[in-house]
């Protein structure tokens, strides 16, 4: 059975895309990122970010990855 992905988290920009997806994949746990509007990817093409990326994960491991997101935003605050 194919796992249901799950949205994460949205994003505003490819840098902190690839960064929360670097995290998440280093910690096991794969992820997606989709444009949360279909015109996304042209406005970007054309003048930058317009719209949220969104960061999808597997359902069944939604909660780790949220608690790892949570654990790694405390820490940088340290």
């Amino acid at each position: 059975m194919a796992d249901q992905w799950e949205l994460l988290v949205e994003v505003f920009n490819d840098v902190e895309a690839d960064l929360v997806c670097g995290l998440l994949q280093s910690a096991g746990i794969p992820c997606r990122k989709e444009d949360s509007d279909t015109l996304t990817g042209a406005m970007r093409v054309i003048g930058g970010q317009a719209f949220e990326i969104q960061i999808l994960v597997p359902e069944r491991l939604l909660k780790q990855a949220r608690d790892l997101l949570i654990s790694a935003k405390e820490g940088a605050e340290g």
